[in-house]
């Protein structure tokens, strides 16, 4: 099976993103099965942003673009 490209969620990203809201924050023990590393590669492709606490994340337009694209 090729890889999935990388505009589209795998399965631990998509269950992070889907707990997320745009205004609500999560902390990153409450994106669990997400660690450090796929936070990480989330914020760095724009799919999830800091609060202006520091302290949690939430979906941007991109990331809930990202999560909404079809799998095929």
């Amino acid at each position: 099976m090729p890889a999935r490209p990388s505009h589209i969620p795998h399965a631990t990203e998509r269950t992070a993103l889907q707990k997320m809201s745009p205004t609500r924050g999560l902390k990153p023990e409450q994106m669990h099965p997400a660690g450090k590393q796929v936070i990480a590669r989330m914020f760095a492709k724009g799919w999830i942003e800091k609060q202006p606490d520091g302290r949690t994340y939430c979906i941007t337009p991109a990331g809930d673009e990202a999560l909404r694209a079809i799998i095929r």
